[in-house]
């Protein structure tokens, strides 16, 4: 069932399309061949590790590291306005043990170094968001140990994570200039119904092994922003490439439901889902959001013409795959012109990650291979009503860890790779 009209959904739809307009085209036709000329005695191959190798590999062009995507600057916000925002962090880990992680993902292994923990730290500075959510970090401890030494002075008085038994110990969390009165999650919940809710076309084909609950369950915050109800689902979709779509859009499903669940009680409900979906704006994991009436950020961005790609890529291998989608109601109060990315620290195009994964040799400044998206929200004067809480883990009027969930176990051809 939608949101809206479909009009809505097909109007935010191509919206998003056109981001992606031009990232893939299609090669030029061949020349025809000119007649053959008596063929000459090739050259042997460099051998690897030559001097000739090693010149042949020096003439390719290396792009040095810097700010390539996004905007360097957050834009100032207007008077009365609020910061929303989401960042992938790149498994921010304290240096506390954590016994329930051991062998291949134990937590000590995973200590986020002191210099890129300040880089995310600057770049949260730069961003200035009011309401931030977070992937992944690892728990409620390393997120206060974070705000506590690295993010004084910035307001940030209210903040919540849970344990989601995730096998690689991250997990969704919200730093908050508000107060947070509510919050919930849904490791259990079946995700097998979603099917039926597969309309149309576009959607992958049914894998019988996935999409039977969240990889990493949403975390739900109910904020009050002096009287303005806000409530955000903070989201880390499954990851692993085109063979786990199936997967995403059987959660981004059930996110959706939950939203429909609380815009019934209340149409105008002021509901954000933000963070890393990781899926592009033409796959369906991203589009069924915006075909459920809800209302792309990026409808909202400071530059709409020319070549923005730059401008709006979200991810290190040069994709968007991170947003904020928004119900009706919130994006009434958005303000045009306001959502951006903020550039942080790109690699060298020499860089291979994979090579890398301590992540030894990050230039100076790397803080993740994610951006941070934000857009500037308007409350209304006077109190708004609330959301309706969605099924799962009920909201909670003090937030505190989760000691119910069950681990996850590792699923098959997903882990170093994810984003």
């Amino acid at each position: 069932m939608q949101i809206l009209p479909s009009a809505l959904g097909a109007i935010a739809l191509s919206s998003l399309l056109a981001w992606t307009a031009g990232q893939v085209t299609a090669p030029p036709a061949p020349k025809a061949p000119s007649a053959p000329k008596a063929p000459s005695a090739p050259k042997a191959p460099a051998a690897p590790g030559s001097e000739q190798d090693g010149e042949a590999k020096k003439s390719k062009t290396v792009k040095p590291a810097g700010f390539w995507y996004g905007t360097p600057k957050a834009p100032d916000k207007k008077k009365g306005a609020i910061r929303v925002a989401a960042y992938n962090v790149e498994n921010l880990f304290d240096a506390v043990d954590d016994p329930t992680l051991q062998g291949e993902y134990d937590d000590i292994k995973m200590v986020t170094k002191p210099t890129r923990v300040q880089a995310l730290a600057d770049a949260i500075k730069r961003l200035d968001a009011d309401v931030l959510c977070i992937e992944e970090i690892e728990s409620l401890d390393a997120l206060k140990w974070f705000r506590d030494n690295y993010l004084k002075g910035l307001g940030y008085d209210h903040l919540y994570s849970e344990d989601v038994g995730y096998y690689r110990g991250v997990e969704q969390a919200c730093l908050s200039r508000f107060p947070i009165k509510g919050h919930a999650t849904f490791v259990t919940e079946d995700l097998s119904d979603m099917d039926q809710k597969r309309d149309g076309q576009g959607w992958a084909g049914r894998k019988a092994d996935q999409g039977k609950t969240f990889q990493r369950s949403p975390l739900r915050v109910d904020i009050d922003v002096n009287g303005y109800a806000l409530t955000l689902f903070s989201v880390h979709l499954k990851a692993g490439g085109r063979d786990f779509e199936y997967h995403r859009e059987s959660e981004a499903l059930q996110i959706i439901d939950f939203i429909q669940q609380a815009m019934r009680d209340n149409p105008e409900a002021n509901i954000a889902v933000l963070g890393d979906f990781n899926a592009t704006p033409s796959q369906k994991a991203a589009k069924a959001f915006t075909e459920a009436g809800l209302r792309s950020a990026y409808d909202f961005r400071g530059v709409k013409k020319g070549n923005t790609k730059d401008l709006y890529t979200t991810h290190d291998s040069g994709r968007a795959i991170d947003y904020i989608m928004m119900s009706p109601g919130l994006a009434d109060d958005a303000v045009d012109g306001s959502f951006f990315v903020l550039s942080v620290t790109h690699p060298a195009s020499d860089y291979d990650w994979r090579k890398d994964p301590e992540k030894e040799k990050v230039p100076p400044g790397y803080a993740s291979d994610h951006y941070p998206v934000a857009i500037d929200i308007m409350p209304k004067d006077g109190p708004a009503k609330p959301a309706a809480p969605a099924k799962g883990k009920a909201p909670a009027g003090e937030p505190s860890p989760a000691k119910d969930t069950a681990p996850a176990k590792a699923p098959e051809g997903d882990g170093a790779d994810e984003d």
